[in-house]
């Protein structure tokens, strides 16, 4: 992928766009409200506006569904973009040109998808248009007749048809040889040892395969005879990578403004076409394999549930396991996976339900599915003989080490509470048992992996409620929130004297401090909107989105009263100064608590007197 400049976005993109402009494309809604702007979130569903728009900060802020960010993020979220592709929008959105590194290379990495999407483009419409021509008759009887779709149907998802015939891209797609290769690179035409080829699709009914913008990036091919495979996909390309792909998610996102209120994974192209022409909005399949870890992380995004709708065999339940298993490590505490089962004696699937009952007969089998604990109990003990007391054992002992893999207490308690009454053994007792089974949580191996420095944020408790437990992340929140107070005191305060004042006292954070500090006094007109670029990708990204987002109890400017808004600057420094003072007498004030618990007071006490009479609080130093 090509690489953007990382100052140009801090430096000269971000100040060059008005945030509140930007979002008003989008939100027609969008209202000044004081020093800010108020609307409807368009990433969830709302009738009260909670989105808040801060042009100071170059910030938005959801305080419905959580949502945050700087214009990129937004951008990303609301049109499903990339980095890359959201920094060339934004750009062309204010004006100014991009400026990559090694703008050469970038030109020519450009051009080349530019052309791959072009021409998967270019098959779309050929298949298409010979669907509807007289060689594509069977394909669109089959579509009609066999399938039950409308034409409104056929069009929408751009349905259609690959004539027979071993050279029809070379002579009604490609322009010239180098496009004919590039079909070759897109996994459309196969080139054989002898240095023959020919069309990887022939004779079948085509599916295009949209990314998150909407573009054609690979095709699903039927056959509308004997022949094997019964489907067919091309190869993985440059565009396409199966594992991270989700069929119809694109639309999905599209008809639910990207915040569906939830997914369901079924198994087929025709699934997901049938539901769809049902009015089911919210159906995606993957791509010829189990669903991937990455896919499950991609619907996590937008939505917190999932249901996982497989066919009621051994195969069905088997794929629906992979499926538990692989998004374990993924649960929060806000997501809920279920899992949904089709009649299997009367081999029913999405597509024939949906067309023979209707999508309410669809999600009725929607709402009886089983939820994570109860399909995790009930899979592992259809294993297991449980009259059997060996086998209960074995059943039990499974069970737990199941257990102990979900990165999650409360739903650890909960399963629990199901597997007692599979095994007829009080909770209690399998609690205990539990503690036995060794499974580091996800929680410490993510710990292990950040650098020392970035202890500074805590995992241990609530984000709401630890992160700004300390003098030092306040102060942190606060330069980050309120970089130009920052910079309008940085030198009457002497900032880099108390800089070296907290590395000489050896105070936890003092790194991540002086780096914030920094950068305020390096670039004064820096915004929180830049701060999140400078860390994007990074480990610290996450610590400065938290404590960007962390509440200060900082009266807003427009609910300031007439009178204390002309004071507004002097009410945040005062703030600033009353953190500065926390921050710097925090190790004498621990040290006095420490003197106060130690058994030799009398030894101390000369110590405790001296420090007590010198941090007393109306007299802490300040600045």
């Amino acid at each position: 992928m090509p690489k953007i400049n990382r100052s140009f976005i801090s430096d000269r993109l971000l100040p060059a766009v008005s945030i509140e402009s930007l979002i008003g494309q989008y939100c027609s809604d969008l209202k000044k409200k004081g020093s800010n702007y108020m609307c409807c979130c368009p990433f969830h569903q709302e009738k009260t506006p909670s989105f808040c728009v801060t042009p100071s900060k170059q910030m938005y802020y959801c305080f419905g569904c959580h949502e945050h960010g700087n214009a990129l993020d937004f951008l990303m979220k609301i049109r499903n973009l990339n980095f890359v592709e959201a920094v060339e929008e934004l750009a062309r959105f204010a004006g100014v040109e991009v400026e990559y590194d090694g703008s050469a290379d970038n030109s020519a990495y450009t051009d080349r998808y530019k052309r791959y999407y072009e021409l998967m483009d270019r098959c779309a419409v050929f298949f298409s248009r010979t669907l509807f021509a007289p060689q594509g008759r069977k394909g669109l009887e089959y579509f009609q007749h066999k399938r039950g779709l409308n034409k409104q149907t056929l069009m929408a998802n751009r349905l259609g048809y690959a004539p027979e015939g071993w050279d029809v891209l070379r002579t009604e797609v490609a322009h010239n040889a180098e496009e004919y290769a590039l079909l070759q690179e897109l996994g459309l035409v196969v080139k054989k040892e002898d240095g023959r080829s020919f069309s990887m699709f022939r004779d079948r009914v085509m599916i295009p395969i949209l990314d998150k913008r909407g573009r054609v990036i690979s095709f699903g091919g039927r056959t509308l005879g004997p022949e094997e495979p019964k489907y067919l996909n091309t190869k993985e390309t440059p565009i396409y990578h199966k594992r991270k792909e989700l069929f119809g998610l694109y639309e999905a996102l599209r008809d639910n403004n990207n915040r569906p209120s939830r997914f369901v994974i079924v198994e087929g192209y025709m699934d997901v076409i049938s539901l769809r022409q049902a009015g089911c909005t919210y159906a995606v399949a993957s791509l010829g394999t189990a669903t991937t870890e990455e896919q499950l992380q991609t619907l996590l995004r937008y939505a917190h549930k999932i249901v996982c709708c497989y066919d009621g065999d051994k195969a069905g339940r088997n794929a629906a396991w992979h499926a538990l298993q692989t998004v374990t490590p993924l649960l929060k505490d806000d997501t809920e996976i279920r899992f949904a089962f089709l009649p299997n004696a009367t081999k029913v699937d999405p597509d024939s339900l949906v067309r023979e009952q209707g999508l309410d007969a669809f999600e009725a089998y929607l709402e009886q599915s089983l939820s994570y604990p109860e399909f995790l109990v009930q899979h592992t003990a259809e294993q297991y003989n449980r009259s059997d007391p060996a086998e209960l054992s074995q059943f039990m002992a499974k069970a737990l080490q199941l257990i102990a893999a979900i990165p999650l207490k409360p739903l650890q308690a909960v399963t629990l509470k199901i597997l007692s009454q599979y095994c007829d053994i009080d909770t209690l007792q399998l609690n205990e048992m539990l503690k036995t089974q060794a499974v580091p949580s996800q929680e410490s191996a993510s710990a292990q992996s950040e650098p020392e420095d970035l202890a500074l944020y805590s995992k241990s408790a609530p984000e709401e409620k630890s992160i700004l437990n300390t003098p030092m992340r306040k102060l942190m929140a606060f330069a980050l929130q309120q970089p130009v107070v920052v910079a309008a005191i940085y030198q009457d305060f002497r900032l880099d004297y108390m800089l070296r004042l907290c590395e000489q006292l050896k105070l936890r954070g003092s790194s991540e401090l002086a780096e914030v500090f920094h950068l305020i006094r390096d670039n004064p007109k820096i915004t929180p909107a830049a701060f999140i670029e400078i860390t994007r990708d990074t480990p610290k990204e996450k610590l400065y989105r938290t404590l960007i987002d962390a509440k200060l109890n900082l009266r807003s400017e427009q609910y300031l009263q007439q009178d204390e808004q002309q004071r507004w600057l002097f009410l945040r420094i005062a703030s600033f100064a009353q953190t500065l003072t926390e921050v710097l007498s925090q190790p004498f004030v621990q040290r006095i608590e420490e003197l106060k618990h130690t058994e030799d007071a009398q030894e101390n006490y000369a110590e405790l007197l001296q420090l007590s009479s010198k941090f007393k609080q109306d007299k802490l130093p300040h600045f």
